[in-house]
């Protein structure tokens, strides 16, 4: 698949951190500024530093990644509904959709434990997102990457449904 060779630590099936299937994850009344301490949502995005600017809690929450003489980069999780179409790929082993987004690298993933990148879902499973876009100039492999290691990161620490 075209896109793994683009992105293989998004589309890979256990990647750092690792252990075993995911399978399927609750989303509903999750915390998502909480999920994850910013040390880990750091390491997985390979920078130094993360700050969190909004969120509504259970919906969805954004971060800033602070930079001397540099934009700041930023990143999102939250939520989400899982797209169809082009960019369908895996994360964690999980069905997911990896698509370029207001100039950033957003990776979706569905909470149902479906593994078929594939498989059909009409829209309607329910998913968790994660946007970014790097500090400095755009690198979409490397946004991609580092967006397929915070979601997954992100679809392990969620309970089991």
């Amino acid at each position: 698949m075209a896109l793994c060779l683009a992105a293989t630590a998004a589309c890979s099936g256990s990647g750092a951190g690792g252990s075993g299937p995911i399978g399927a994850r609750q989303t509903k009344g999750v915390d998502y500024c909480k999920l994850l301490s910013d040390d880990t949502m750091a390491e997985a995005l390979g920078v130094k530093k993360v700050e969190l600017e909004s969120g509504a809690a259970t919906d969805d929450c954004e971060w800033k990644v602070p930079a001397d003489g540099e934009a700041d980069g930023q990143f999102q999780i939250g939520s989400f509904y899982l797209p169809e179409g082009s960019g369908m790929t895996t994360v964690g082993g999980l069905q997911a959709n990896r698509q370029i987004a207001q100039s950033a690298c957003q990776i979706v993933v569905t909470a149902n434990g479906q593994t078929d990148p594939a498989a059909t879902s009409a829209n309607a499973v329910d998913a968790v997102r994660v946007w970014y876009l790097a500090q400095g100039v755009p690198d979409e492999q490397r946004e991609c990457e580092a967006a397929g290691k915070l979601a997954e990161k992100v679809m392990r620490a969620l309970p089991e449904a």
